[in-house]
């Protein structure tokens, strides 16, 4: 979300305009610059915040990492002059999923959806268990379509060995000579699965709440303009 030039008239700040555009000719577009780019990561320390309120946050470090604030370029046009605020696009599937949640939208070819018990302390508050990670588990996993064959498979794999069954991605946890099997249901499983994600925005309405900061930022950067200027 990009941050364009305010407007410096109001009258809240408009005489550090004017003193500005008494000084040298940089000091204006300099103070406009600064604000604009203390909002823009204004707006990326409250994402946090906003994110944490509409999700369960599983990870602390998740949307810091997956958000970031771009300052304008080196300009004196003010024109020109523009910081952003956004999600991080590419950085990974969970991150590329963040565009979603804030506008809305459909996640395509969910086949698994991790269960409870996939995660630490089998908790919903939880990250998925390393052991239980989906990749190290649905490519050795064999599917089956029957009880029998489920137990068979089950034999066969043994404790630690992956069996779709049922609508589930299943993890043996042990077979004993006895016959008894015991296993996990760690995925929900579900082929070309389409999951609707409703939208919940983070990052607009927290660079609504950064730009309402804006005449306050640039009272801060105007001044330290108009004290570097008296030391020339």
């Amino acid at each position: 979300m990009q941050n364009k030039a305010f407007n410096i008239n109001q009258d809240e700040i408009i005489k550090f305009t004017k003193r500005l555009d008494k000084l040298h000719k940089s000091d204006l577009p300099l103070a406009i610059r600064s604000t604009l780019n203390d909002t823009a990561f204004e707006a990326k320390r409250i994402i946090p915040i906003i994110f944490d309120k509409n999700f369960t946050v599983r990870k602390k470090t998740f949307i810091k990492s997956h958000t970031s604030a771009s300052r304008s370029k080196n300009t004196f046009n003010v024109n020109q002059m523009y910081s952003s605020v956004g999600i991080i696009m590419g950085k990974s599937e969970a991150g590329n999923e963040l565009e979603k949640q804030e506008r809305g939208g459909v996640i395509r070819d969910r086949d698994f959806i991790p269960l409870d018990s996939a995660r630490i302390s089998k908790s919903e508050k939880k990250l998925v268990s390393k052991r239980n990670y989906l990749k190290s588990q649905k490519n050795r996993a064999r599917k089956v379509k029957n009880k029998e064959s489920f137990e068979k498979a089950a034999f066969k794999l043994g404790k630690g060995g992956s069996i779709i069954f049922d609508g589930l991605l299943i993890r043996v946890t042990s077979v004993s000579k006895g016959g008894i099997i015991k296993s996990t249901a760690l995925y929900d499983f579900k082929k070309n699965r389409s999951v609707k994600i409703d939208k919940k925005p983070f990052v607009f309405p927290s660079s609504i709440i950064a730009q309402k900061k804006t005449p306050e930022l640039y009272k801060k950067n105007a001044e330290f303009r108009i004290r570097k200027a008296l030391k020339r």
